[in-house]
Parts: C-alpha cells; structure tokens; sequence
C-alpha cells in the first residue's frame, strides 16, 4: 500500500484533536507515567541551568512539564511561560499548577511553529517530546531560538528508535503482525513520535537553527506498570493512533490484537510481576 501525500496542516490540525481527545485520559494516567517521566524532566532544567529568579519557556508542556518542575527551581522571584497546542492538555495542567499551589507559571495556547513571542525574553527553554511531532522542525526551532537571551541555553528531549522504544513501537509492531490488512503507511516525510531518534538528527537540527556549542546525550527512561494488562488499558485510554487502527476492524482482530499486546509486554515483566520498560530518549543542549 502506498503511503499519502503529506499535508502539514491537516497533520497539526490532528494533533491537537488527538491531544484534546485524550486530555480527560490524562487526568487519570499522569501521576503513574510521570514516574518514569520526570527524570526527563529533571535532566532539561539541569541542562539549562535553571536558577532562582529566571524566566524560562517550555514548549509543548501537555500536563505542565517540565514547567512545574522548573517553576519549583525558578521560585517566586522567577517565572514560566509553558506553551502548547491542545487546549484540552493545557487544562490538565492547570488544574496541576493550582493544585501545586504554583503562581509563576503563565499558560499559552499556540502553535510551536508561529510563536511570536518577544525576542531576548527567556533565560532558558526546554521542550520535553514535543520537537518530532513538528511538521516545520527548523520554523520552530527558530522561533524558540528568537526568543532566547544572548548565550541562553535550550534542551529537548525526543524518542529514540522504534526498537529503543518498546513503550510506545509495541504497538505498532503489533499491529504489522496481526491486523489484517495492516495499517497503511504514512507519509515517508511525516512527522512521527520517532522522527528524531537517530543519533545526531536532534543535534544537527539545531545546528542548521542556528544554535551554538550543540551537544548530544541520551536518556535512559523506565515506564513502571502494575502489570501488561495496565499497560494495555493505558494504550487504550491514551493511543489515539492505536484506536484509529482499530476501528472497523472485526472483532477478532481487535481482540487478536489486544491479547498480542500482553503477550508481547510478558517480556518486560520482572520477578515480582511487575511491567518495567526501558526507553531512550536522545536529549540535545544548544546556546543562542
């Protein structure tokens, strides 16, 4: 089956659906992902330094991270502004930042690509896993750049390669494997949650940004579940993509698919019971 043609704007335009359509799922699951996530969380604001007093932007900030991470390190005297493009995932996390009891966080609904935020305004800028979902990576790359003080620091985190994300390709083999037909290819330029992962993309897409003293390291992320059939419940609440393969589907082949599923995730069940699986996230630091 051949792959379509890609279309930027219908692309985004389905993003921010899908991440709408999951943001209710979120208020459920952010706590138990946020485990394994927050070490990502904590490496950006490293990586950038973040100290008491500054301002700094973070982009695609979804449930409020690393915002709420960084407004903690920023104290009162600082401020963030966290951006993203679902306004159903902003209002997650502002329900975190009142609870957090936070004041210094300022959210914004927008696209990545056409901030137009004041130029020299931040001290820093991080995006954790939003840059590969990027139709125009180099528009937005520019535009958080533009925004940054002379020798401000950014960080990003992105996935890795399908067989170094067994998290979020389990599906996705598994559905090449059992659906008949299979998934249809989508467009051989269109972004995807691995877009990024080859070592050195991330780093020399900031480069080609204009970034300076760019350098690359890698993340070691680990999702902790209950057990597979958690993991296959949080498939279902929060993989749009993987509902979409399915629907229409027979309902053998859906139930094919999800019983596939567990099997395939016994492989990351540890002694006690427990789902443990390992990701890599390539993390990039670059300087305006």
């Amino acid at each position: 089956m051949s792959a379509q043609k890609f279309d930027g704007s219908a692309f985004k335009a389905g993003q921010k659906e899908q991440w709408d359509s999951v943001a209710d799922a979120w208020r459920k699951w952010w706590p138990t992902i946020e485990k394994g996530a927050r070490a990502a969380s904590t490496a950006l604001a490293d990586a950038i330094d973040a100290r008491p007093g500054q301002r700094i932007l973070d982009v695609s900030t979804g449930i409020g991270e690393p915002a709420v991470t960084l407004a903690g390190l920023v104290g009162p005297e600082g401020s963030i502004v966290a951006t993203d493009q679902s306004a159903g995932m902003l209002a997650v996390a502002g329900e975190r930042i009142k609870k957090e009891g936070l004041s210094n966080i300022e959210l914004v609904e927008v696209d990545t690509e056409v901030m137009d935020l004041p130029e020299d305004e931040f001290d820093g800028a991080v995006c954790r896993w939003g840059l590969m979902f990027l139709p125009d990576l180099q528009a937005g790359l520019q535009a958080i750049r533009r925004s940054l003080k002379p020798g401000a620091k950014f960080a990003a985190a992105v996935w890795g390669t399908p067989d170094q994300v067994p998290f979020m390709s389990l599906p996705m083999a598994v559905a090449q494997q059992v659906l008949d037909p299979g998934p249809p290819p989508p467009p051989a330029d269109a972004p995807n949650v691995f877009s990024l992962g080859v070592d050195g993309m991330l780093q020399s897409a900031f480069k080609a940004a204009g970034f300076k003293n760019v350098v690359e390291d890698t993340l070691q992320i680990q999702f902790d579940l209950e057990s597979p059939q958690e993991y296959s419940d949080f498939l279902r609440d929060l993989a749009p993509p993987v509902r979409a393969m399915l629907a229409g589907r027979p309902s053998d082949q859906v139930e094919l698919f999800w019983s596939t599923v567990a099997i395939k995730a016994e492989a990351f069940v540890d002694e006690n019971g427990k789902l443990r699986v390992p990701n890599t996230a390539p993390l990039a630091i670059g300087t305006k």
